[in-house]
């Protein structure tokens, strides 16, 4: 595959057709090498941590002049919908009867507590 850049080209070559994603304690990071999965933060930190390789299809070549010819003529390519990723846990939702069964142990402890109190008094 060529890359231009202005009067410049090159000739362009993935890596790896792999992205590493390492997994530990809820988090998620991704790698283009190997060796940048195993030397991440995330990996070295944690025991538990977990390096899966993932395979990636690269763009044929009739995708990439299309992208390309597109690009060229200004026009803007419309793809499906794609959530954006984000590397964060889902948030608890606490419900109302969490909420009272809390309220209830507390009440009672209390209660308890004061009796107890009066009792030695």
């Amino acid at each position: 595959m060529k890359a231009r850049c202005g009067d410049w080209s090159a000739d362009v070559y993935p890596v790896e057709p792999f992205v590493y994603e390492v997994v530990a304690d809820g988090k998620k990071e991704f790698y283009q090498s190997a060796w940048d999965a195993f030397s991440s933060e995330l990996h070295m930190k944690n025991v538990t941590a977990k390096i899966i390789k993932i395979p990636v299809v690269p763009m044929s070549n009739d995708e990439i002049k299309a992208e390309s010819v597109a690009f060229e003529l200004g026009k803007k390519r419309h793809y499906p919908h794609v959530e954006e990723f984000t590397n964060s846990k889902p948030r608890r939702k606490v419900t109302f009867l969490q909420v009272a069964e809390a309220f209830a142990i507390i009440t009672w402890i209390i209660s308890i507590i004061l009796m107890i109190s009066t009792a030695f008094m």
